[in-house]
């Protein structure tokens, strides 16, 4: 009976849909568990990147950040040359996501680039100097 009413509502290509899941329902619930694992992974690579990356930095300016505008630190970041290469260092999964995303991209210079713009990076210099006062 319920399944009569859902069918209705589904209509012809709902349907076929559905049958299609319920057959294969294992192996794309496998699927669907596999990718949010790697996300979680990739997440997780995320803030490991960021920290290589900008590892330099705060061994240079340390000392100086917390005292430090964003403005500032923003000048800083724009004149030093951002060693996008050591964000390949970081962790052993192949992917990253931001922090609120679900696409993964593979690690390489031109995504770090894309994901981790200069508005990320200082907006992370400032998170880090001040949480240490």
């Amino acid at each position: 009976m319920i399944d009569a009413l859902v069918r209705k509502f589904l209509g012809t290509t709902g349907s076929g849909f559905l049958d299609f899941y319920m057959q294969y329902s294992l192996w794309i619930n496998a699927l669907l568990f596999t990718y949010a694992v790697m996300v979680i992974f990739a997440r997780r690579n995320y803030g490991q990147v960021v920290q290589y990356i900008l590892a330099d930095f705060f061994h240079k300016y340390g000392n100086t950040l917390a005292q430090k505008s964003p403005k500032e630190v923003r000048a800083l970041l724009l004149k030093w040359k951002i060693p996008w290469e050591n964000g390949m260092q970081a962790g052993w999964f192949p992917f990253i996501s931001s922090p609120h995303g679900f696409l993964l991209r593979l690690k390489s210079d031109r995504t770090f680039q894309k994901i981790f713009t200069i508005d990320i990076l200082v907006d992370t210099i400032v998170r880090q100097t001040t949480s240490k006062e």
